[in-house]
């Protein structure tokens, strides 16, 4: 394999997985949007409007925004498209919040007082009968709002059938939360709803203290999910980089030749076969460890960890494995996958710096930045390598230094050698089976016999590359 191709190999292995880095890391940035959205809407669209405002009557509106943002994050988290839920600012005589899944509305009220009692009574209003009802989630968990209900929907159901028709519907439909089609709000308590505008008039809010984090949101298969769709997209990705030099070459072959080789037709389709696949592996392993990473299920410290970093490693770590695989079928030695890995890690590195290059002088073109730069980086980094260890073997030959035993110095003479010497080799008899032959008559010819004077030669050994980082005699 040539230098370029290398180079261009490398291209491709790291654009696909690029994508699915971009992939997972585009998924967390979703859910954290729409976390940021809501502790946004809390702040600017309520506590600062109605900054005037008593705390106790502030916390209604802001319990609203958390039940609608907090039911967004988990479409995203979860992969919802055409689902969203959004507060009613216009002071809406039912629905505070309204679910629209695809076009049909559902709509919710909401009231927050500090007890179960007074939350029971504003929201079992006549008016409510027909959407759904949340109240704090304390409140509803340890049952006093349902309780409260049952009791009156009981003491009225003779005297005051309409009351107790409202009741009825609270104790049967009083919900911690808000869901639909498999998606949910998260709870909130009536202190927390207090505290949370509180803090926020003081500037000391803190997403960690309510659980507004992603790692809260996001879990391992949802995570999961997502990479298998980032796999696809890498697939696809992968088929069209991969298989463009290939499709070319048989187009060329066509012009040229007016017909196909077989051996280049067979060629093309298995890599049509192989070149999704590695595709879908490559940027599924990317986009799964870059949305681990990214949503901190991993802990705080590797969220800083970049997308571009995880694909290069998941490019090295991919080659590693199927190296490794190799080695234990004998298909490649030891010197062979040691080569093969500081191969990786030197191109991976040449291609990151020239993604970077590439990338911040084509601001406006990231991904197509990013991916000219890697291939120049790629290509340039394999002569680089190539040359640089040209000039290590050189110096080994010279000195017989093994640079930590990955250099293996061959010290035993070959067998050509040996022979002039005039030493007798061992070698294991093979049995022939002798072939019958007629036997021929031949007159006999005179011959000159030449007279030849005996000469002394003298030939120097020197020591050489005999394969990869192997040095011996030649």
């Amino acid at each position: 394999m040539t230098d370029f191709e290398r180079g261009y190999q490398f291209l491709a292995e790291s654009t696909v997985a690029f994508s699915g880095a971009n992939k997972g890391s585009d998924y967390v940035s979703s859910v954290q949007e729409a976390l940021n959205k809501t502790i946004d809407e809390m702040k600017s669209t309520t506590i600062d409007v109605k900054i005037n405002s008593k705390d106790a009557f502030i916390k209604g509106f802001v319990a609203e925004d958390w039940h609608a943002g907090t039911f967004n994050a988990d479409v995203a988290a979860k992969g919802g498209k055409t689902i969203f839920a959004a507060v009613d600012k216009s002071n809406h005589q039912v629905n505070d919040i309204i679910i629209n899944n695809n076009g049909q509305e559902t709509g919710f009220q909401l009231k927050f007082y500090n007890s179960a009692e007074a939350t029971a009574k504003a929201i079992s209003d006549s008016k409510y009968d027909n959407v759904g009802k949340v109240a704090p989630s304390d409140q509803v968990e340890s049952g006093g709002i349902r309780d409260y209900a049952h009791k009156e929907a009981l003491r009225n159901q003779e005297i005051r059938p309409d009351v107790s028709k409202s009741y009825a519907h609270t104790a049967e439909n009083a919900r911690a939360t808000i869901e639909e089609a498999g998606f949910s709000s998260k709870g909130l308590t009536d202190e927390q709803a207090l505290k949370i505008v509180k803090d926020m008039k003081k500037d000391s809010f803190d997403p960690k203290d309510y659980g507004l984090v992603t790692e809260n949101f996001i879990k391992a298969e949802y995570i999961m999910q997502q990479a298998l769709k980032a796999g696809l997209t890498a697939a696809a990705i992968s088929a069209v980089v991969k298989l463009a030099p290939e499709i070319c070459k048989i187009i060329m072959e066509l012009i040229s030749t007016g017909a196909i080789d077989q051996a280049s037709f067979i060629e093309f389709g298995l890599n049509a076969v192989s070149a999704p696949v590695e595709g879908f592996i490559n940027g599924s392993v990317a986009a799964g460890i870059t949305a681990t990473f990214a949503s901190g299920l991993l802990g705080e410290t590797l969220k800083a960890v970049t997308p571009v970093l995880i694909a290069t490693a998941s490019v090295i770590l991919m080659h590693a494995i199927q190296n490794s695989f190799f080695v234990a079928t004998g298909k490649m030695t030891k010197a062979e996958f040691a080569d093969a890995c500081a191969r990786d890690i030197f191109l991976a590195t040449c291609g990151l710096a020239g993604g970077s290059i590439g990338q911040a002088l084509l601001p406006a073109l990231p991904v197509i930045g990013f991916m000219l730069g890697s291939f120049v980086g790629g290509v340039i980094g394999n002569f680089a390598y190539t040359a640089g260890k040209s000039v290590c073997l050189s110096f080994c030959v010279e000195s017989g230094f093994t640079f930590f035993g990955l250099v293996d110095q061959d010290y035993e003479l070959p067998d050509e050698v040996i022979k002039e010497l005039g030493i007798e080799i061992f070698e294991i008899d093979e049995f022939v089976v002798p072939e019958f032959e007629l036997e021929e008559f031949a007159f006999d010819q005179f011959e000159l016999q030449e007279f030849e004077l005996e000469t002394f030669s003298i030939k120097p050994l020197r020591r050489g590359v005999l394969k990869i980082n192997h040095i011996g005699y030649v």
